[in-house]
């Protein structure tokens, strides 16, 4: 793969991974209506703008990612996705307080190493 087109992956998955943060922060923020109905618990999550968020920049990347596949080779492309993992564990640990242990900080690591050596493969 060229280099642009790594970075238009890596750009998908870095998406995905913000689109998760959203979801979460959603999903928190809804845990306060489990003593809604569950009509109520729908208007709520229908009605949160970090949802409506999360579902828009995923319709948006889904469309990218089509695009991608145009013109990518779904066996180079789809290994890149993974960094979503990455970008959601940080941000899990940045906005959630959620720990990011050494074994876990090293198989970060390890997906990195393997990403480096299918984008220069």
């Amino acid at each position: 793969m060229k280099f642009s087109q790594i970075i238009m992956v890596m750009t998908f998955s870095i998406g995905m991974g913000l689109g998760q943060v959203l979801l979460k922060y959603s999903a928190q923020r809804q845990s306060m209506n489990t003593n809604f109905s569950w009509i109520l618990r729908l208007y709520a999550l229908f009605s949160d703008w970090t949802f409506l968020s999360g579902v828009a920049l995923y319709g948006l990347l889904l469309v990218y990612w089509i695009w991608l596949l145009t013109f990518l080779p779904l066996s180079r492309a789809y290994p890149f996705t993974i960094l979503s993992l990455v970008v959601a564990a940080i941000g899990g640990a940045l906005f959630f307080q959620e720990p990011l242990t050494f074994r876990y900080g090293a198989g970060l690591s390890i997906i990195g190493i393997g990403l480096v050596v299918l984008g220069t493969g």
